[in-house]
């Protein structure tokens, strides 16, 4: 598959450069972040993670924003464990069914944004109180806890004779399918034509409403997924879950590279970037760092991911990022970039 030279351009070799001086620095210090402990609990933190920020990604490379990403995961997660609790329904049903209600919320999310001409900013920051909301109306300030084992064996348990988390392994599975589908389809080359100049787009004859809806759709689906994680992880539901997973998640996204104006990114980059985010979450709390203070970093990463973002954009660092910047008016500029993929 052509289009995936670009999985592996210079800025992702710099994120993985990055998370081996963290991974570095953290051992020699004495730290342990490297034990079979730490790694499962990093690992099985960042099923969840990287669940909102690969759904969150085709938006973002579109050139709009998804913030609503946690109310959604907070609805799913209420809603799918009082169906389990309360009326009955098994738990796999349950889940299969807050999927569905995690993807309709993204549905409706991408059709007040693209039929009503609306900011996608203001729109889910909207959603994404309303979602939450309704999950407080629905659990009525209760918690929901012991779920079935093998909800709970999804989340937290580990392959059998190994160390690696089952998590990760289909969130291994996820990120696979999601990269053939941004990078080896006509879709994706849709989603980084529609982020270099959307009217463009529309003129080279790409169904750019239709895109843009289904991008926020993929968008609402990985939330409910990362729903059904925290579920299994936790064991426990109750309203305004994960709400400071917003953070790190946008984070994780802008700093794989993709662009915060779209038209560019890797969901390999985006990989990179979520793993490096929770082994420095996971080196500063085990430094005596308090969540305050991880959250300052992760904020300055953000502000570097963009800033370092803007000045490629520019032109300053053109020699090491060698191409056309996103943004062009021309239409062959942007049809030259869907073929591409964006990278």
């Amino acid at each position: 598959m052509a289009n995936l030279r670009h999985l592996l351009s210079r800025w992702e070799v710099g994120l993985v450069a990055i998370t081996i001086v963290i991974v570095v620095v953290a051992q020699l210090d004495g730290g342990g972040l490297i034990s079979s402990y730490n790694l499962q609990t990093t690992s099985l933190n960042n099923v969840v993670l990287l669940c909102l920020a690969f759904g969150a990604a085709p938006v973002i490379m579109t050139g709009d924003i998804d913030i609503s990403i946690v109310g959604t995961l907070s609805l799913v997660g209420a809603f799918t464990a009082s169906l389990w609790a309360h009326d009955g329904v098994g738990i796999w049903v349950a889940c299969a069914l807050g999927l569905v209600l995690a993807t309709i919320c993204g549905v409706v999310n991408g059709l007040l944004v693209v039929l009503l001409d609306l900011p996608s900013l203001a729109v889910t920051l909207g959603t994404m109180g309303a979602y939450t909301g309704v999950s407080f109306l629905i659990l009525k300030g209760s918690a929901i806890i012991e779920f079935p084992s093998s909800l709970v064996t999804l989340g937290s348990a580990n392959v059998t004779g190994t160390p690696i988390p089952i998590g990760v392994v289909v969130l291994v599975g996820l990120f696979a399918v999601l990269t053939y589908v941004v990078h080896g389809t006509q879709f994706g080359r849709s989603l980084f034509a529609i982020g270099g100049n959307r009217r463009a787009a529309l003129f080279a004859g790409i169904a750019v409403n239709q895109v843009r809806i289904t991008a926020f759709a993929i968008s609402g689906l990985f939330a409910g997924l990362a729903a059904v994680f925290y579920l299994g992880d936790y064991d426990t539901a109750q309203a305004g879950i994960a709400s400071d997973q917003l953070l790190p998640a946008i984070t994780a996204v802008i700093l794989g590279g993709v662009s915060a104006y779209g038209g560019t990114g890797t969901i390999p980059g985006v990989a990179i970037a979520g793993v490096l985010l929770a082994l420095l979450q996971a080196a500063l709390g085990l430094h005596g760092f308090s969540g305050e203070g991880q959250t300052i970093a992760v904020g300055v990463l953000l502000v570097f991911a963009v800033g370092g973002g803007s000045l490629i954009r520019s032109g300053t660092f053109r020699r090491l990022w060698p191409g056309k910047a996103p943004g062009s008016s021309s239409a062959s500029a942007v049809i030259d970039a869907a073929s591409t993929g964006g990278g």
